[in-house]
């Protein structure tokens, strides 16, 4: 047995303090993690680090953690303001257009995110003008149709006066939450930067990222209370 004192001096051997030194290094490093470990979100995020498919418009330093919803919400601009937060969290930031709506790109593709009142409470677009100078043939009806019975979100529609092509889905904001915008804007994006070009390539016209910066800025979703001709409403072509 090994004894934990000089029995000259009664005085802890050199031995005793050298385990104890050991036993403290260790007991340290053992409260810092290495870098393998899990550092549960903190500290500014690095692109390869992101699991979402979005690429935002604005970014700068970790993203923001998602409003809290109290209620629910029936005056536009405080669903506006909740939206707002919730996109800052999905994408880290957004632009705004001059009408007022929410805007980013995804894969060279423009989406839009909009907040409006409707007849049964205020609701929140999501959409993508994909393509414009496209005439509506029964080729591209068919391939719009079609591909709508097999899209989960969103739904391909037909502009005829500005002979444009929409991805669109809407959602009621009176009880919207990040989930559900998330995967809401995600699946417009993303199906819209998948397929503008194949119906460009197959069915003419010019996809909207080809279109000048003019024609893009006045780009404005149909009025959802009907009104489409309110003072100040125009075209984008």
């Amino acid at each position: 047995m090994t004894s934990d004192h000089d029995p000259s001096t009664g005085a802890p051997s050199d031995d005793g303090d050298t385990d104890d030194e050991a036993r403290g290094a260790a007991d340290e490093g053992a409260d810092e993690p290495s870098a393998d470990e899990d550092q549960g979100g903190a500290g500014p995020r690095h692109p390869s680090d992101e699991s979402h498919a979005l690429s935002p418009t604005v970014v700068g330093g970790p993203l923001p953690r998602p409003p809290r919803r109290t209620g629910v919400f029936l005056d536009t601009d405080d669903l506006r303001e909740h939206v707002g937060g919730l996109l800052r969290t999905i994408l880290g930031g957004y632009e705004v257009d001059a009408f007022g709506n929410f805007t980013f790109t995804h894969e060279g593709t423009r989406a839009f995110v909009t907040v409006g009142p409707s007849p049964i409470g205020p609701q929140v677009g999501v959409f993508s003008v994909t393509n414009l100078d496209v005439d509506l043939t029964p080729p591209l009806a068919t391939f719009l149709l079609t591909t709508n019975h097999r899209l989960g979100f969103g739904a391909f529609s037909y502009d005829p006066e500005n002979r444009a092509v929409w991805l669109r889905h809407t959602l009621l904001g009176t009880t919207l939450d990040l989930p559900e915008l998330q995967s809401a804007v995600a699946a417009v994006a993303t199906t819209a930067a998948a397929l503008d070009e194949t119906i460009r390539d197959r069915f003419g016209g010019r996809t909207f990222q080809e279109a000048p910066d003019e024609v893009q800025r006045r780009v404005e979703p149909p009025d959802p209370s009907g009104d489409r001709h309110r003072p100040g409403a125009s075209g984008y072509l």
